[in-house]
C-alpha cells in the first residue's frame, strides 16, 4: 500500500505510513528538519547538497536501518507516535550513515565499528541541541517537551558505566579489537565509545566534517590508516580536534 508522502526538506521527504501510529506530523517534520539543518551547519554545507532520502516504517525489522533500494535511499525507523526521542535518536543515527554514505551492504566489515560509533554520537548530539533549542521555545509544547531530550541524553550517556570506564585507559581499542572486528553488532561498545568522543563534538561542532571523508569504512584496515586520510583532508576549523580525537582513540 502506498502512503502519501510529505516533503520534509528539499533533501528528506517521509512516508506517513499508518503503521508509525498517530503522531505529530508537524512536529516530526520539525525534529528531521533540524537534525538536517545541525549536519548542514556543522558540516558548512547547503542541505541541498546532502543527497535526498525518504523515510520510511520498518516492517523487515524492529530496528532502523538506512538502505539503498534501486537508485533511492531509504531511511527506515521503527518507531511509533509521539516519542519524539526516539525518532530523533533514530533518525539521527541513520541520516549519520546517509552522509557518510558507504556501501549499505550491513557487513560489519571493516572499520564499521567505527561508523557505528560515530553514528550512535550523531544521536547523543543532536538530543542534546534539540534540547538546548527547545528549552528556549516560546511555543509551551516543545519548551515542555525539551526536558525529556535531556533525559534521553543522559540514559545513554550512563548505558554502560562498566565499558565507559574503559575508553579512560589508554589503548582501551586495543583489548577491543578482536570484538569489534566481528561480524556482530557490540552497541553497548559502540554506545560507551560514542559516550567518550562526545565531549570534542560539543567542543567543535566542525569536527563533524570528518565525516564527508570516511567514504566505505569497509574499505579501511585500521584505524591509523584512516586516520592518516583524515587529517590529509582535514581543513583548519577542525584539524586540531581532529588530532586530539586521534590522540584519544590511539594513543
Amino acid at each position: 500500500m502506498q502512503y502519501p508522502v510529505i516533503e520534509v526538506s528539499p533533501n528528506i521527504r517521509l512516508a506517513t505510513d499508518e503503521a508509525f501510529g498517530d503522531f505529530n506530523v508537524y512536529i516530526v517534520k520539525e525534529i528531521l528538519s533540524y537534525v538536517d539543518m545541525t549536519f548542514s551547519d556543522a558540516l558548512q554545507i547547503p542541505c541541498s547538497s546532502i543527497d535526498k532520502c525518504t523515510v520510511r516504517y520498518n516492517y523487515f525489522k524492529d530496528n532502523p536501518m538506512c538502505s539503498n533500494i534501486g537508485n533511492d535511499r531509504i531511511i527506515y525507523l521503527h518507531t511509533r507516535g509521539d516519542f519524539w526521542c526516539q525518532w530523533i535518536y533514530q533518525f539521527a543515527h541513520e541520516y549519520c550513515h546517509h552522509i557518510i554514505n558507504g556501501t549499505m551492504t550491513g557487513e560489519l566489515s571493516g572499520l564499521m565499528w567505527f561508523e557505528e560509533s560515530v553514528c550512535e554520537l550523531a544521536s547523543m548530539y543532536n538530543l542534546n541541541s534539540l534540547f538546548r533549542i527547545w528549552s528556549q521555545y516560546p511555543q509551551s509544547v516543545q519548551r515542555h517537551y525539551a526536558p525529556s531530550f535531556q533525559d534521553y541524553l543522559n540514559d545513554l550517556l550512563a548505558e554502560n558505566p562498566e565499558l565507559y570506564a574503559s575508553t579512560l585507559h589508554p589503548k582501551f581499542l586495543q583489548s577491543w579489537d578482536s570484538l569489534l572486528r566481528e561480524n556482530v553488532y557490540h552497541r553497548d561498545h559502540y554506545n560507551a565509545i560514542a559516550a567518550r568522543m562526545f565531549p570534542l563534538f560539543l567542543e567543535n561542532p566542525y569536527l563533524w566534517k570528518m565525516i564527508l571523508h570516511i567514504g566505505d569504512s569497509r574499505q579501511w584496515n585500521s584505524l591509523e590508516e584512516l586516520f592518516v586520510h583524515l587529517e590529509r583532508n582535514a581543513d583548519d576549523s577542525y584539524s586540531d580536534s581532529l588530532i586530539q580525537l586521534k590522540n584519544l582513540l590511539i594513543p
